[in-house]
Parts: structure tokens; C-alpha cells; sequence
């Protein structure tokens, strides 16, 4: 009896023990990670529409617009004065396509509720935030077990006195043999990491001086150690313990003679396993022998070694051939190799180009050359700020290494880094590209730089956030569209690229407004409220037609610069350069100009550019500054491939803030009509 009393007490303390631990048992797996691949592409949840009248608005912050139906349309309530900035994202990745978008604004005398649509906030990252990643992912190791070049070896082999190397040099098929060229490259110079081969048919004294002892130099003391620290070392392929340049003259003559590059990476010579002549089966770069010594060659150098350890890294057979990986995408090795340029003589103009006509240059390009858009200066400056955006938000600081080291390539890659869906990192990178233009009309920097704009150091240093290398930069181009005065509007926007459209109302009506948008079913929206503010710069480009009895016409080029700046504030600098999508960072010939030292009257005989003041005067709130440019016809006719003149502008408030400004200037084929004074298309 006793026994049984004891075995009735403990069923009774155990059973409840029993039943609390199988209960948090369940609640454990419900709750355990999935333990899935650390490689797959991380899921996204689907979630119900959370509509408005459940989840307040912030106007303060962006929203998103979010379609629940095929059709893009919202409303959107407008007081006097209100201003908005719709950005467009067309997320097709289609480098070839260009989406036409339409919008019609229809007024209505009631408010309406979205119908069709749902707004939701989403907070921009800011530069300095950290990105709640995912656990460390168990990537396959990708440093090989085999010597690497960044690194001497103890006992190195001697350097081949002379080498054959296989080159494209046409505007052929890459995949035909013919189309390459052998080249005999003779031993100029080396070093315990570096040796330094040329092309026979070229002389030794025909380099510039300097260029050898500066590649050397560069290489040993600056690039190598850098790179293989932060991304990866470089293979030593060929087996003789050092990284081997081949400078010839035919990168002046490429694509049939149509291109010159100054250096190049081929990701195939990096592949024991690719064939003659599609593979030299060396670890190597190509140089244009006709390259300086200088901030250039080292940001030149600084770069293509970038690629030449992405492309070992990648091409890694060490233990089997399935540890292999295929190549980097174009967008992406491009755009790494660019953030690890330590100045920006390799990238100041392709910003600046991309900043000029954002929504014509797509981000994501797999293979730039089959896109025919091998070396576009405006894809390339996208992908550049892209990737320097996405190391700004980087929680360990160790992007670069993480970034060559994934064995994904493409935008599974970017999600997997950044531990968010593409569409919402590329919504995200939109609205801080939209911050860069919004902050930069009303900048109030910590200090202002002793140096000049046209003495401005090409490594960055030092250099206020609206100057890059020679460029003054405004942020990305905003298209104009005043709702009230043309209720119709449309844009032309590439694959993965953005449209900023600045949203205007008159000052002294109200309305209620719903926009429909008709362009690709892979757009997506968001808008941003501008704050109401005086404080902002804006210019408009006209040109300026001579009297009939003026012969000057056929000679140059007369242009009207209006500046449109607060009252508190004056111009202080203005720059032009020639744009173009292929144009070289030589042929844009960037020119500043210090307002207080320009003159007040063009000179009739001048054979140079010139910039005169042409009076201030009170418009509203605000103070209109006009500058005369006149630029002699030879200029223009000298750089065909330039379409147009962007002009930018620097202002500078009695309280110091300072607003940057830019607008396009469209070239003609032709000299203007002695018709009428017409206006170009501008932005600001």
C-alpha cells in the first residue's frame, strides 16, 4: 500500500513536468531556423496588403506605392505649393529594353482613398546603419592551395626572356580562333612580384619615362599587398612566381580600331582549362603602352588587379574541377573593381555621366559586350555607386572580401550580401541616390577646402562632398513635371535603372490629383514628399539667338545660363563639360569658372570658350543670377560623339550652406534658325 501511495505522488509531480517540457519542445521547432543550403536563394514572405486606413501614413518618410491589381495608379492630395518626387524603378533586367512610361494626372474636386493600390512606409537606410545580415554563410574556401603572386616565393624561377601572348583585337565573334592575334612580348623589367613584358613591336624608348620603374613600383608598394589583403590573392598560374604585364600598343586600336582602352583583365586566362588563344594560361593584365606614370596608372593599376583576383578567385581548380565557379558578372566585377580605386580619375566622369540621364543606364548588365554596352561610362558610374552604397551599409566593414569570396554571382549574390530581396535593395539604393540630389541643393559642410575647384587633389582627399576628381556633382538629374499646367508626361527608363520625376503644383491652387502610370508591369513606385524650403538652386539652359545683323551665328555657339538661388545668396562657381554616353574623360574637358573673376562682356573676336555675367535681378522669393557662354563651333565639331552641354552650379548662402544645381544643354546637328528664341529641355 505504502509503494502505491509513493508511485500515485510522483505520477502526480511528473506528469505535469512531463506535459511542460513537450510543450516547449513544440514551441522549439516552430521557432528553430530552417536549415536549409546557406547557398539558396533566401525566400521572401508574402505578406496581405496592409491598406491604409489600418496603417497611418508618415508623409515625412517615403512610401511606397504598391499595386494590389494590373493597373499603377494613386491619389494624391495637393495643397499650395506641395512638391513630391515620384521615383520610377523599372526592374526588368533586360539591358537592351527600354520602357516607355506614360502618366496622366486626372483632378478630381474629393479626396479619394487608394483603391487598387496600397501605401506603406519604408525607412531608407542611412549611411552609416548596420545591415541585421544573416548568420555567416559556410561558403566553399576559395584561397588556393597553390603559390600566389602576392607573395615572392624563396626560390623563384628565372623570368622567360620572351613570351607569346593571343589577343582580340577585332570587332568579331569572340568565339572565333581568327579573330585573335599572337604577340611577341619581350622582357623590359621585373621584380620579385612583377615582370613587365612588351610588345615588339614598340620600343623601350618610345614608353613614357617613368612608366616602367612606376608600374613596378606602384605594384609592389601600393596595389599588390592591398588587393590580396582585402579581396583575395591572384594564383600564379604559370608557375614563375610572379604577376606578369603586357604592354603593346594595339589596347590604342581595339575592336578593329574603333576603341583604346588603357588596360584590361581577361577572366579566361585565369582557366588552365580554356584553350589557345582564348586563354594565355597566365596570371596577367593587358596596359595601353602609351600610359603616364601617376595618380592614373595607380588608380588604372589599383583596378584591373581588382579583376585579376575576382577572376582567380573564381577560377580556382586547385582540388577538382567542380570547385571552379563561373565567372563574375560584367555589372559586378566592374563595379568591385571600381570602389577598390583609391582616386577617381578611373570614375569621376562616369558618375558624372550617369548623374547627367539616370534613367538610360541599366545597373544590372551580365555581359556588357553582347548588351553592346561594353564600356559605357553611365552603366559603369551606376554599378560604381551601387556597390560603394552597399559598403557604406555593410555592418563588418569587410564588403570587398566578402564580396569576392561568395561563390554566387549576379542578384542572388547582392541579396544574399545584404540579406534583402533585390526590388527592396534597389528601391532603397533609388531613395538614397534621390537624398544625394535633394541634400547636395542645400549643403552645409563641416569645412571648406583651401584648394581651388581647378587644383582639387584626383585622390579625394580633402575634397568637399560636390566635388569628384575634376566634376562637380549635383546628384541624379530630376525630370519636371507641373501637374497643373500639363496634366500629361512621360519618360523613357532602361532595365534596372531609375526615372525621378519632381511632381510640381502651382502655388496658389489646391487639388486632388490621382496619377495613373502605364509603362511595364515590373515598375514600382515610390514617393517622397519635398520639404517646403526657399533654400534651393535651379538652372535653366537657353540659347541665345543673335540679331540678324549679328554674323556670329555660324561661328559659335551662344548660351544662356539662368541661375534661380535664394536671395540670401550668391553664385560662386559654374562649371560646363561636354556629355556623352561613350565620350573619354579627356574629351568632356571639364571647365570651373569663379564667378567673381568673370567679366561682363564677350569679347567678338574671342577663339576660346567664354563666360561672361550678365546682371542679377529679384524674382519672388528668389534671386536670378544669368551667365552668356559662348563656345566656338570648332570646339564641338572637334568631340562629334558629345550630344549635349551640362551645365552645373555652386551657390553659397550668407549662413554658408551651400546648393549645388545642374541641366542639360541638347547640341544640334546644325547651327539654330534666326526664328525665334527657343528653350531646350532642361532639368534641375
Amino acid at each position: 500500500m505504502l509503494s502505491r501511495r509513493y508511485f500515485k505522488i510522483l505520477t502526480l509531480i511528473f506528469l505535469p513536468i512531463a506535459a511542460l517540457l513537450i510543450a516547449l519542445g513544440i514551441q522549439n521547432v516552430r521557432t528553430a531556423p530552417s536549415k536549409g543550403s546557406p547557398t539558396s536563394p533566401s525566400r521572401i514572405i508574402a505578406r496581405k496588403p496592409v491598406m491604409a486606413e489600418t496603417l497611418p501614413i508618415d508623409w515625412n518618410q517615403p512610401v511606397c506605392i504598391i499595386p494590389t491589381g494590373n493597373n499603377q495608379r494613386f491619389p494624391l492630395a495637393l495643397t499650395e505649393g506641395d512638391e513630391y518626387l515620384l521615383i520610377i524603378n523599372n526592374l526588368e533586367q533586360a539591358p537592351h529594353r527600354t520602357q516607355t512610361v506614360h502618366l496622366v494626372a486626372e483632378f478630381d474636386s474629393v479626396e479619394r482613398h487608394p483603391t487598387g493600390c496600397y501605401f506603406q512606409n519604408t525607412t531608407p537606410l542611412s549611411q552609416t546603419s548596420h545591415v541585421g545580415h544573416r548568420p555567416a554563410l559556410s561558403q566553399p574556401d576559395l584561397s588556393s592551395s597553390r603559390p600566389t603572386t602576392s607573395q615572392p616565393t624563396t626560390q623563384q624561377k628565372s623570368v622567360t626572356s620572351e613570351r607569346s601572348f593571343y589577343l582580340f583585337v577585332t570587332d568579331g565573334n569572340l568565339s572565333d580562333r581568327n579573330q585573335y592575334t599572337r604577340i611577341t612580348g619581350r622582357l623590359v623589367q621585373d621584380s620579385p612580384r612583377v615582370a613587365i613584358y612588351l610588345d615588339e613591336q614598340q620600343k623601350i624608348s618610345e614608353l613614357a619615362p617613368g612608366l616602367l620603374n612606376g608600374i613596378i613600383e606602384t605594384l609592389e608598394q601600393q596595389v599588390l599587398d592591398k588587393i590580396t589583403r582585402e579581396c583575395g590573392p591572384i594564383r600564379d598560374i604559370d608557375q614563375d612566381g610572379r604577376f606578369t604585364i603586357l604592354l603593346s600598343p594595339w589596347l590604342s586600336r581595339l575592336q578593329g580600331g574603333k576603341t583604346s582602352i588603357n588596360g584590361f583583365v581577361r577572366p579566361s586566362d585565369f582557366r588552365e582549362t580554356v584553350s589557345e588563344p582564348f586563354s594565355n594560361h597566365c596570371d596577367m593584365l593587358y596596359l595601353n603602352s602609351a600610359l603616364k606614370p601617376g595618380q592614373e596608372l595607380l588608380d588604372l593599376l589599383s583596378h584591373e588587379v581588382t579583376h585579376a583576383a575576382v577572376s582567380s578567385l573564381r577560377a580556382d581548380q586547385s582540388n577538382s574541377p567542380a570547385t571552379s565557379l563561373m565567372d563574375e558578372e560584367d555589372w559586378l566585377n566592374e563595379g568591385i573593381a571600381h570602389i577598390m580605386e583609391p582616386g577617381y580619375t578611373n570614375r569621376d566622369y562616369r558618375i558624372s555621366e550617369f548623374y547627367r540621364k539616370p534613367e538610360a543606364y541599366p545597373l544590372v548588365v551580365p555581359d556588357y559586350y553582347r548588351a553592346q554596352l561594353w564600356r559605357n561610362h553611365g552603366c559603369r558610374g551606376a554599378v560604381n555607386l551601387f556597390l560603394d552604397w552597399c559598403t557604406q551599409i555593410e555592418s563588418t566593414q569587410r564588403f570587398p572580401h566578402r564580396f569576392t569570396h561568395h561563390p554566387l554571382t549576379g542578384t542572388p549574390k547582392m541579396e544574399q550580401l545584404t540579406a534583402r530581396p533585390f526590388p527592396e535593395l534597389f528601391r532603397l539604393w533609388s531613395l538614397n541616390l534621390a537624398h544625394q540630389a535633394l541634400t547636395r541643393k542645400t549643403l552645409d559642410p563641416d569645412t571648406q577646402p583651401d584648394t581651388q575647384p581647378e587644383t582639387q587633389p584626383e585622390s579625394g582627399s580633402d575634397q568637399p562632398p560636390w566635388h569628384c576628381g575634376k566634376f562637380i556633382l549635383a546628384g541624379p538629374a530630376f525630370h519636371s513635371w507641373d501637374l497643373f499646367k500639363e496634366p500629361r508626361a512621360s519618360l523613357n527608363i532602361a532595365s534596372t535603372a531609375s526615372g525621378f520625376l519632381h511632381l510640381k503644383s502651382n502655388n496658389s491652387q489646391n487639388g486632388n490629383v490621382t496619377i495613373n502610370v502605364n509603362g511595364s508591369p515590373k515598375m514600382q513606385l515610390t514617393l517622397l514628399k519635398i520639404p517646403h524650403s526657399s533654400n534651393r538652386l535651379s538652372l535653366t539652359a537657353t540659347q541665345n539667338i543673335p540679331s540678324a545683323t549679328d554674323t556670329t551665328l555660324a561661328k559659335f555657339l551662344n548660351i544662356r545660363l539662368s541661375c534661380k538661388h535664394p536671395a540670401d545668396s550668391t553664385v560662386e562657381t559654374i562649371s560646363l563639360e561636354l556629355s556623352g554616353t561613350y565620350l573619354s574623360r579627356a574629351a568632356r574637358q571639364p571647365r570651373l569658372f569663379q564667378t567673381s573673376s568673370l567679366n561682363s562682356l564677350l569679347i567678338s573676336q574671342a577663339t576660346s570658350l567664354e563666360v561672361v555675367t550678365d546682371g542679377t535681378y529679384q524674382e519672388g522669393e528668389n534671386r536670378v543670377t544669368d551667365f552668356l557662354i559662348r563656345i566656338p563651333r570648332t570646339i564641338l565639331r572637334k568631340q562629334k560623339t558629345a550630344d549635349s552641354l551640362t551645365f552645373k552650379a555652386i551657390a553659397q548662402t550668407e549662413t554658408s550652406k551651400r546648393m549645388a544645381a545642374q541641366t542639360d544643354f541638347k547640341l544640334d546637328a546644325q547651327p539654330a534658325q534666326r526664328l525665334a528664341e527657343t528653350s531646350k529641355p532642361t532639368k534641375n
